[in-house]
């Protein structure tokens, strides 16, 4: 899908999706001007796509992508694990979307505690190029309980993201930790759940520290 076309899509949804971010207003922190950033010390932005690593064991052997299960049409499960066959980018749409821009890239910066969308660029997905994230209650196995999963696509191939941020955590400052900020109350972090030797982006109390190397 061309670039503009793909930009202007995003701009109708974030307009559809405006109550939700005024709802999600109060878990802003007031440090929302400073920048995130790459392994390389560069700005995480909206142009560049990036693998995204374990905080405390860098290994660009480790990231998280995308798991298919139970054969739901277009959705994937987001899931930490290794695949050197196929490697699995994300890439970060602050929110509002930036304008198509009319000659050159249009490269924003994203800001830390800021809204964003996080699409997964599954090479490997026989859907949509584009997989957005969002939280799911269908679950690897029923026995696991209520926890709400991260989830990149939906079953009926449609474009449904929610508003997640990146943030700091700790005293050690090591890494970002990412939240989602969905219907009503505080945005809540993502952490890891393993079952089946599968380990699962959940909502969770006990945050996953990720960075982001850019993808080559």
């Amino acid at each position: 899908m061309p670039k503009i076309m793909w930009t202007a899509m995003k701009l109708t949804v974030f307009f559809s999706l405006l109550p939700l971010l005024t709802i999600s207003l109060p878990c802003i922190a007031s440090n929302t001007i400073q920048l995130v950033y790459d392994t390389e010390g560069e700005p995480l932005n909206s142009y560049n796509a990036y693998y995204v690593l374990p905080a405390k064991h860098i290994d660009d052997k480790l990231f998280l992508t995308t798991k298919r299960i139970h054969h739901h049409g277009c959705l994937y499960h987001v899931v930490l694990e290794s695949n050197m066959t196929i490697r699995t980018n994300m890439e970060f749409t602050p929110l509002p979307p930036p304008p198509p821009p009319p000659r050159d890239v249009n490269i924003v910066p994203i800001h830390l505690s800021s809204d964003v969308w996080i699409e997964t660029n599954d090479l490997s997905s026989l859907c949509a190029k584009m997989l957005p994230w969002h939280l799911t209650d269908q679950t690897p196995n029923s026995s696991l309980g209520s926890t709400q999963y991260v989830a990149a696509g939906n079953k009926e191939g449609t474009w449904s993201p929610l508003v997640f941020r990146i943030e700091r955590h700790g005293a050690d400052m090591t890494g970002y930790k990412l939240v989602v900020c969905a219907n009503k109350g505080p945005c809540k972090d993502l952490g890891l759940r393993t079952y089946n030797g599968n380990m699962w982006l959940t909502v969770s109390n006990e945050p996953f520290m990720v960075v982001f190397m850019k993808a080559t």
